[in-house]
């Protein structure tokens, strides 16, 4: 059962996604869309397969959906920047809490989290966010590899936050289930985790805070120059989302990208009034990593379904005896977000999901996300740790992983506690 034909395609296709990617230097989102078709014409030599260019081209649009969620925030967070609105808020939150430095790390992790939280692309976070609050981390004492671990951490932790959850969104794809009612789990799992993470990498590293110095790195003159209503686009996707949820007979369902467009038009009038030009060209050239990851993420999960790996690890993930699956879980979705938190939720969430059926599916769905997220930190691609490092000017990666090995045992406890014992009495 265990070394079936399919296992050896995925072997291939996984062989040649590391091959490009870290030899070759490929892009994660191309080296995945050529694994896919090396693992279609294996499958079609092999097994007689179709080898048709309709499932590449099913495949890269699966996601479209999320594609133009990321895209339309990516836009907005650049309207956000070009304003001056995150700048503005985070140079008050240095002059408002620098004597409490407990409460001032905290924020920079839920500004750290924000972008994420609103694109579901950890990405986001780590180019919008992270590049606004890593220097005056560094400024405050923490190591580089510190701070490159919070700024991962972050990405991750508002990836999985609500109201945008894509890896959750991909598990809800495969077991049929809508995506209501996780609003409440995923901030049980990801607050009190941002919390802790936050605390344990920078604390000891921030005891006083001097105020010039920070001037090095921040412009305090914003707070003159710019008053409060810089934030109102902030102020409007927070009423439209909210809106739409509670209200629909009043707000109706916008969806979220016109929600996004709808916001980012009034950064035009506010603040620094960036050129509509400048911000649409930069948010959708940042766009464009996270646009074809997905795309070669739905063309990996199409041909291995077509090949029929995918249903070789859903029938033995329900065959696993109980222990065994919890296991399993805890093992293979952080090694398969190793590839992509993505392609973890979508191969492997969904057959979990559905072994795990006398638990709640919503708290099982939620936690699994959580799981396959934390594998950002490990190799072949290590995304969140990668991009942290450039962020911060750490010249390995790999040294963001190691400070960060901790927080991730207390996170993978943390999610695993939920799946094992919250699931089966929420």
């Amino acid at each position: 059962m265990l070394w079936e034909i399919e296992l050896l395609y995925f072997i291939a296709m996984l062989t040649v996604f590391i091959v490009l990617l870290l030899l070759c230097k490929i892009p994660a989102g191309i080296s995945l869309m050529v694994s896919a078709v090396v693992g279609a014409i294996l499958s079609a030599i092999f097994s007689n397969t179709e080898l048709s260019l309709r499932h590449f081209v099913e495949g890269s649009f699966a996601y479209l959906d999320n594609i133009l969620v990321i895209v339309a925030a990516m836009i907005f967070m650049s309207g956000l920047t070009a304003s001056g609105a995150l700048n503005y808020f985070s140079v008050w939150l240095v002059k408002t809490f620098y004597k409490r430095p407990t409460l001032l790390l905290i924020s920079f992790m839920l500004i750290i989290m924000f972008p994420a939280m609103i694109t579901g692309s950890s990405l986001s976070s780590i180019v919008c966010a992270g590049a606004i609050v890593s220097p005056i981390m560094l400024k405050m004492g923490i190591p580089k590899a510190k701070v490159g671990a919070i700024i991962a951490f972050g990405s991750i932790l508002g990836m999985i936050a609500p109201p945008i959850n894509v890896p959750v969104m991909l598990i809800c794809d495969v077991v049929d289930i809508p995506y209501t009612g996780f609003f409440l789990p995923l901030l049980a799992l990801t607050i009190p985790l941002a919390v802790f993470c936050v605390l344990y990498l920078g604390k000891k590293y921030v005891k006083n805070i001097d105020l010039d110095e920070m001037k090095e790195v921040l412009d305090f003159g914003v707070l003159k120059t710019m008053k409060w209503t810089v934030c109102i686009p902030l102020l409007i996707l927070v009423v439209l989302i909210v809106g739409q949820n509670l209200i629909p007979r009043i707000f109706g369902s916008l969806g979220m990208p016109l929600i996004f467009l709808i916001a980012t038009l009034f950064t035009f009038f506010i603040g620094k009034k960036p050129k509509p030009f400048d911000v649409f060209y930069d948010g959708v050239s940042k766009s464009f990593s996270a646009m074809s990851l997905l795309m070669g993420v739905g063309m990996f999960v199409q041909i291995l379904t077509l090949n029929g790996a995918r249903g070789y690890f859903v029938i033995n993930a329900l065959s696993l005896p109980d222990a065994w699956r919890y296991f399993g879980i805890a093992l293979t979705m952080p090694l398969f977000g190793g590839i992509s938190a993505y392609a973890s939720a979508s191969i492997l969430g969904g057959p979990f999901v559905m072994a795990l059926l006398a638990s709640n599916e919503i708290i099982v769905a939620s936690s699994l996300s959580l799981v396959a997220a934390l594998g950002e930190f490990l190799p072949p691609t290590a995304m969140s740790a990668t991009f942290a490092s450039q962020v911060v000017g750490e010249e390995k990666h790999l040294n963001i992983t190691k400070a960060a090995l901790v927080p991730l045992g207390v996170c993978l406890v943390y999610a695993m506690i939920f799946i094992v014992f919250i699931a089966k009495i929420w």
